[in-house]
């Protein structure tokens, strides 16, 4: 008896659109490299063909790291996952007609996106602080890290011509205080005459048990940066302006660099207007699903996002083991959009090892806090391990 021809169901390609080169994206791109796990067609949108991984930034900066320790290559993950990789800044993202629009003025359609681009430094703390201000120029933001890169390095060619070089970090976190004390290590290698500041306001560390902030208290002590526990108001012509109260003191610095935080990206303010929901100063609100709240096909995570069911932390933590989950939820939901997805709930208690400058580290986990020249390799091996996964 001939076979009779049976038609096979050919399942059409999706669309997938990836926005940013985070900690999500590279996850997914190393879970997709040999192994097609869905049917579509995936582009990369990345402004930098390489992503500059924060954890091991101050490593750099203080001369432990080459450049190329620190960095993914992006394009060649891309590569080797097959995915499309478009090399563009993004200006907009339309979700009513599901397009994103690239600064070369090209429109990029997709059945789902999703959104791991990263934030911008936060620069409200300056007096009238706006794109056009000349206190916002002449300050060093953090993000975007790509651009960081080169300032820095300008930071440190600087330092070599001069005898006493003063530079002044504002904010009051833990990558500031990161940030101060590689910039100490780097600039006193140059000359033991430099100096590093940190501005850090009324509150240093937030959130962190009392014993862990005695700790970096000490640290910055014995590496010698001077606190100034003052609020940064604006910086001009070489004098950064602190405020307490009704009193205003001034300070002559070389450079400021500010880790105060992150703000919503500047494309997020043009994406509003088309009824993707943002909160605070643009960040898109997302659920415990990390999926849009008012679009079921838009995904966001890690900077870009803020959760509106709990209070996260923006962190390099919260960006890695999110992401996971949000790969996770992308992948089942281009599968089928009516199998259910899973929630990313944070654990009580997180791992966080903050580097003090020149390889020692101080561990928090909870109420318990350790620390020592073990803690800083213990950071490397888990940084590396990170930059190099296969």
């Amino acid at each position: 008896m001939p076979i009779k021809n049976i038609p096979i169901k050919i399942m059409p390609l999706k669309k997938l659109l990836l926005v940013g080169a985070g900690h999500a994206h590279i996850g997914l791109l190393r879970r997709l490299r040999g192994t097609p796990l869905i049917n579509a067609d995936i582009t990369l949108i990345s402004e930098q063909p390489q992503s500059i991984y924060s954890g091991m930034l101050p490593g750099w900066m203080a001369g432990h790291y080459i450049l190329d320790d620190i960095r993914i290559d992006i394009a060649a993950q891309c590569k080797q996952a097959g995915v499309h990789f478009i090399q563009q800044p993004i200006v907009k993202i339309d979700a009513k007609s599901q397009r994103v629009m690239t600064a070369d003025d090209y429109d990029h359609s997709y059945e789902v996106v999703s959104l791991n681009t990263g934030a911008d430094t936060d620069m409200h703390w300056l007096n009238n602080a706006d794109t056009n201000n000349a206190d916002t120029n002449s300050v060093i933001a953090i993000r975007p890290l790509h651009s960081f890169v080169n300032q820095w390095s300008q930071v440190l060619a600087t330092a070599q011509r001069s005898a006493h070089y003063q530079l002044a970090i504002i904010g009051a976190g833990a990558a500031a205080i990161e940030l101060v004390m590689a910039a100490q290590v780097a600039l006193q290698r140059i000359h033991p005459n430099h100096q590093v500041f940190l501005i850090c306001g009324d509150v240093l560390l937030a959130g962190f048990n009392q014993k862990f902030r005695h700790r970096v208290i000490k640290q910055l002590n014995r590496l010698g940066i001077e606190v100034i526990y003052e609020r940064a108001i604006a910086y001009q012509n070489g004098t950064l302006i602190t405020e307490r109260a009704s009193l205003q003191q001034s300070f002559l610095m070389d450079a400021v660099i500010a880790a105060t935080g992150v703000t919503g990206a500047a494309w997020t303010a043009s994406t509003a207007s088309t009824d993707i929901a943002t909160v605070d100063n643009g960040f898109i609100a997302v659920n415990a699903l990390q999926q849009s709240v008012s679009h079921n096909n838009v995904f966001a995570v890690g900077d870009v996002a803020t959760r509106v069911d709990k209070d996260v932390a923006h962190s390099g933590v919260h960006a890695v083991h999110g992401g996971a989950v949000a790969a996770d939820n992308l992948l089942t939901f281009m599968v089928d959009q009516n199998k259910p997805l899973q929630s990313y709930q944070p654990k009580n208690r997180t791992l966080y090892l903050l580097s003090c400058g020149d390889k020692y580290a101080i561990a928090s986990w909870g109420s318990v806090s350790l620390q020592g020249r073990w803690v800083w390799y213990l950071k490397r091996y888990i940084d590396k391990r990170f930059v190099n996964a296969n």
